[in-house]
């Protein structure tokens, strides 16, 4: 055999016997056939997968055709909207809104600027709240406050005794708030309806404002805001209040000058006031200035000096102090 020959490459001769053939797996031949197969596949399945798909688009196309032609059929058999003459009928009407309850159109005079409402939140301030003056003992507090320094904030009922008027007078000479509580205090009376509380406030207000030039902007309800006897509205009573620009505190320290009958002596009432000392970050302490709370006028000093020693500061509330409120009831 010459050297051309020697050259040519190898070739698989199906009449040699088995096992005198070359191995075909990892021969040229095997790889031409692979390569071959895999180009074949990446032509293939492309080619079969953009069938397939132009076919799902036409279907999907068939079935947008027919579901329009359906639609088209189904506005056809509609009535028209518009009369013999062609214009088209009018709108329906809207339906009412909801209605306003009355009591809203009541006191037009009755509204306060909430403008600033809930913007002072200040850290370690406590505000000293005296309900159901004035009294004699308001005369008392104001002195004790005076010598402190100390501004406070005053929920006043009704004038029923001689010279309340000028106490009220005397409490906003000094630069404490003067603020409504109830013009009557009378629990039945005043939560017997949203109307009937707007009545009693709305004497309150105009006592003051006549009495001392101020329109009161802060109040507080008898008995808080969420109580036993305004359960059935007390929600209306708020959104009411509140709609009307005025602003209302409840509070989180009481010094317990009201929830016994009997008088309760100082050391209790300061001992109650001050647990407000490093739990309240700020404090709006409830206490009473009527006639009969002079262990309450005795426990003041101890108040005052208590909560100073612990780095308060003292302030009277006003409309934009960030209020304490109780929470809904559902």
């Amino acid at each position: 055999m010459n050297a051309a020959a020697k050259e040519l490459p190898v070739s698989y001769d199906l009449s040699k016997p088995q096992e005198d053939r070359e191995p075909y797996v990892g021969s040229v031949l095997f790889f031409k056939h692979v390569i071959f197969t895999v180009t074949l596949l990446l032509i293939l399945i492309p080619t079969t997968l953009s069938i397939y798909l132009f076919a799902q688009v036409r279907s999907l196309n068939r079935q947008l055709d027919t579901a329009g032609s359906q639609l088209a059929a189904m506005q056809e058999q509609l009535p028209s909207t518009a009369p013999e003459g062609g214009e088209p009928t009018p709108a329906e009407p809207e339906p009412p809104a909801a209605e306003v309850p009355a009591y809203t159109e009541l006191y037009p005079e009755l509204y306060a600027d909430d403008s600033l409402r809930g913007t002072v939140d200040v850290d370690n301030a406590v505000y000293l709240t005296f309900d159901d003056g004035p009294s004699a003992r308001t005369d008392e507090i104001l002195e004790i406050l005076d010598k402190y320094g100390v501004k406070a904030t005053f929920f006043v009922v009704g004038a029923n005794e001689e010279g309340d008027l000028e106490r009220m007078q005397k409490i906003v000479a000094a630069g404490h708030t003067l603020a409504i509580h109830s013009y009557s205090h009378d629990y039945k009376k005043i939560y017997a309806s949203v109307e009937a509380y707007l009545e009693d406030f709305n004497q309150m207000f105009c006592q003051i404002y006549e009495a001392t030039g101020v329109k009161p902007q802060i109040f507080r309800f008898p008995g808080g805001s969420v109580n036993s006897y305004n359960v059935g509205i007390h929600q209306q009573l708020i959104a009411e209040m509140t709609r009307r620009g005025f602003v209302y505190f409840d509070w989180n320290v009481a010094n317990g000058d009201a929830v016994f009958s009997k008088i309760q002596p100082s050391s209790t009432l300061t001992a109650n006031a001050l647990k407000g000392v490093g739990t309240a970050r700020r404090a709006i302490i409830l206490m009473h200035d009527s006639s009969a709370k002079t262990t309450t006028v005795e426990a003041l000093p101890a108040i005052i000096e208590g909560y100073l020693e612990a780095g308060y500061s003292f302030a009277a509330l006003t409309p934009s102090t960030r209020s304490v409120t109780f929470s809904y009831l559902d």
